[in-house]
Order: structure tokens, then sequence, then C-alpha cells
């Protein structure tokens, strides 16, 4: 098993291991948290440090992965992302066992798929992306880097989002619909038309 190092201590890591230890794939070696405080053992795992020296807790055969959860913003995934790269440290790309990805479907770097989320033919999801729980990306649908799709979002075939975008829970999104870059869609929400880059979409 591959030996995986989570960037994150909150309610998202505690997700992300649980989807972990339910694969045969990786194996925690341990987890870096966000501040000086921080207590010696998580989620059973151990605390390697804080964010200020996140290179020096991984070898060579160590992979990375963000645990830190992405509510509208995406700019301390990005921030961890840029860091692990530029240190040449490996992205996990983690597969929950219990979601279903088409053998057609690209997942990038960094991405997660959580438990009971559908990826389904020909879709094309970047780096470094949350695909929450009971979400469903449907065929042919293309999701930029950075973006989170929160818990039972539905997403229909030939959608494009953007980059940095964000997903509130339960959205439902047309098929063909294009969304920009830095898009946050509320929780609940039916998208029916196109939208723009930058837009929040109440």
């Amino acid at each position: 098993m591959k030996s995986i190092i989570l960037l994150g201590n909150g309610g998202h890591c505690k997700s992300c291991i649980d989807v972990i230890e339910n694969s045969n794939e990786f194996k925690i070696k341990g987890i870096i948290a966000k501040d000086n405080c921080y207590p010696e053992i998580f989620m059973g795992y151990k605390i390697l440090g804080n964010d200020d020296n996140i290179p020096n807790f991984f070898n060579k055969e160590d992979y990375g992965l963000i645990a830190v959860g992405q509510i509208k913003s995406a700019k301390k995934r990005i921030l961890l992302c840029n860091l692990l790269t530029k240190n040449k440290i490996n992205l996990a790309t983690v597969k929950s066992k219990y979601s279903l990805v088409s053998r057609s479907a690209a997942l990038g770097d960094g991405t997660i798929t959580m438990h009971n989320s559908i990826i389904n033919s020909g879709a094309d999801i970047g780096m470094n992306c949350i695909l929450n729980t009971n979400c469903i990306i449907e065929h042919d649908v293309k999701i930029g880097n950075h973006c989170h799709i929160s818990t039972g979002v539905i997403i229909n075939g030939g959608v494009t989002i953007g980059s940095e975008s964000f997903l509130g829970s339960g959205c439902i999104i047309k098929e063909g619909i294009n969304i920009g870059n830095n898009v946050i869609v509320s929780a609940g929400k039916v998208v029916m038309r196109d939208i723009p880059s930058n837009t929040i979409y109440k």
C-alpha cells in the first residue's frame, strides 16, 4: 500500500480518513495540522506537525492529500496544492470503494471521490477536487481544477464547470449548462441557465 500524509485536521479530514481506511490503496502515515495548537493524535493517527514545514514531513515515496474542506473559497486548498507541486510531492488521487467511477472517466491528481459518488462515462475532472458523498456527475461533464461538488449534487450530461467553483449541497444542474470559474452556487438551487465567472448564484 502507498504511504499518504493528509493536510488538515478538521471535519473534511475525518471523512477523508474514512474513505482511505475503507480502501486498499493507501496507508495513512500521519496528518499535518493547520496551526501550532494541535493534539498529538487525530482519529487515531499521529499529528506530524503544522503547516510551517510541510515539505519536511514527506519522503520520496509519500503521497499527499489536501484534506482541508472547501466552503465557497478554494484559496487554502490552492495554496497547499501549489506548495506540494512546487516541492515535487506526489498528489494522491483517492477513490472510495463505494463510489462508482467509469473506466472512461478521468480524475485529476489530488482529487477525491467520497462514498456513493457516481462519476459517469466520459466525465473529465480536474486536479484537487472534492466529489462529495452521493454526488452524481453524468456523462461528458467537464470540471476544472480546485472545485468542490458538495453532497447530493446532480450534474447532468454535457455540463462544463470552470475552476475554483463551489456547488452547494443538493444543487441540480441542467444538461449542457456552462458554469464559469470561481462560481458559488447556493445549496438546493436548480440551475437552468449558464452562469458567468465570478458569480454567486443564490
